[in-house]
């Protein structure tokens, strides 16, 4: 891992953030100011019809600057960093707050905090080169080209930094990378299709040989897909379709939402439901900055500390998030939501799991994710690329997908068997996103609503 004071790596040091943040903060003549950062360097490989399409990068500063008025808040964001244009958007954010109304819920800013020292920018992500990215794509495209299939995919690679400033005094930076890479494959006449996918924060551990094999063998097994009627199924969900749906999981935990009664946390009558055991005793949720190979920033936007946290404690509810402003109300401390979320897992592999299955669907991932109703932490979707019955212990054929309508919180009551978790590319754009750490699981009455033509 990288010392984060290396002045080397992409997007500005601590140093030179520092000297941004404090030549902006400079210019402002407002009751309180804010500037956030955002700095680095973006590559990235697109794939298509067996070849590379688009290679390319990118490298810019963003600088978001928050004015305030007494109780009138507005912000500016800019990557033009010459003094003039950063006295423009200073001068604009001053502007726009004057005319704004009045923020009831406003506090001001906080004071110079204390952050754990938390790691996350990896030399090897750092400095990837784009013929070791092209190299990868290459293994997708030949694994799918010998068997006679398409390949399409997308390696996503960023490194940089994140800071914080404002004007009493607070300052805070991280350096961090990560990589997602994702492939599918599917047959000449786009009959059958395979996926597989990683993210990390450590471009050695994106496993370039298996995602290659996986998504083409997926694309061979899943031809001549026949006919299951909908209804609700044991499931076996991979690693990526359990972490598809737990990313969802991380916005569950908001303590307002469950205090004001809109949440499955909430208590009937009043408050929360905190020290309930609300699911199967297998189950614990933690966040934790420093996990790694998961790392995330010490620290929150408005410059809230990040701690290691644990939501869920063998099924009972341990946390809740508080904004600044509702921890205010409710006499805490502020507590961010999960920057990363990290599952227990057990020791069953994905085969294990089909073993033990008398009738069910094995499940690689899912697409188009839409929220149903926050009170049962409800969602709906399809599956894709890879569905198939398990009949006696064995996975009998490959079926059609699927449209789902699952509450989450029966799902994590439902749970027969866990895997050991992993980090999985949680989401459905193929870039680097949130990191989500995962089992597979063996999973009792998935409701599987209806069927999805869908490839």
């Amino acid at each position: 891992m990288q010392d984060q004071s290396d002045s080397n790596r992409p997007g500005l040091s601590r140093d030179d953030a520092r000297a941004l943040a404090d030549q902006i903060l400079d210019m402002s003549g407002a009751d309180s100011a804010r500037v956030n950062i955002q700095s680095g360097r973006r590559r990235f490989i697109r794939s298509a019809d067996n070849r590379i399409t688009t290679a390319g990068g990118s490298a810019d500063v963003s600088v978001t600057i928050r004015s305030v008025f007494g109780k009138r808040v507005a912000s500016v964001t800019t990557n033009l960093l010459a003094e003039a244009d950063l006295r423009a958007a200073v001068a604009r954010s001053e502007s726009l707050a004057r005319l704004a109304p009045e923020d009831p819920e406003y506090l001001n800013e906080l004071p110079g905090q204390s952050y754990a020292d938390v790691g996350g920018y990896y030399e090897t992500t750092g400095n990837v080169t784009p013929d070791s990215m092209a190299d990868a794509a290459a293994q997708g495209i030949r694994a799918a080209r010998e068997s006679g299939n398409v390949a399409s995919g997308y390696i996503d690679v960023r490194a940089g930094g994140s800071a914080v400033a404002n004007s009493n005094g607070l300052f805070a930076h991280h350096a961090a990378t990560g990589v997602a890479s994702t492939l599918t494959v599917r047959a000449p006449d786009g009959s059958t299709s395979g996926w597989a996918g990683d993210e990390a924060a450590d471009w050695n551990r994106i496993e370039t040989e298996r995602i290659a094999s996986t998504a083409d063998r997926k694309c061979q097994e899943w031809r001549g897909r026949t006919a299951l009627d909908p209804g609700p199924y044991d499931v076996v969900m991979e690693p990526t379709a359990v972490g598809m749906l737990m990313l969802r999981m991380r916005g569950a935990f908001d303590a307002r939402s469950a205090d004001e009664g809109r949440s499955f946390f909430s208590r009937q009558g009043d408050g929360n439901r905190l020290g309930e055991k609300l699911f199967d005793s297998r189950v614990t949720l933690s966040s934790a900055p420093e996990a790694p190979d998961a790392e995330t920033s010490p620290f929150a936007g408005d410059g809230v500390a990040r701690s290691p946290e644990t939501w869920v404690e063998r099924g009972v509810l341990r946390s809740l998030s508080y904004s600044r402003f509702w921890a205010d109300q409710k006499e805490t401390a502020p507590r961010p939501s999960p920057a990363n979320l990290l599952m227990s897992g057990g020791n069953d592999s994905v085969d294990d799991m089909i073993a033990a299955t008398t009738r069910g669907v094995l499940i690689t991932r899912f697409w188009y994710i839409r929220g149903l109703d926050p009170r049962r932490i409800a969602y709906t979707g399809l599956t894709r690329d890879g569905t198939f019955l398990i009949e006696d212990g064995k996975v009998s054929r490959p079926v059609n997908n699927f449209r789902f309508n699952q509450s989450l919180v029966d799902l994590l009551n439902g749970i027969d068997m866990m895997g050991e978790p992993v980090r999985v590319a949680a989401g459905e754009n193929s870039s680097v996103g949130t990191p989500i750490v995962v089992p597979a699981l063996k999973v009792r009455g998935f409701n599987l609503a209806s069927v999805s033509d869908a490839i």
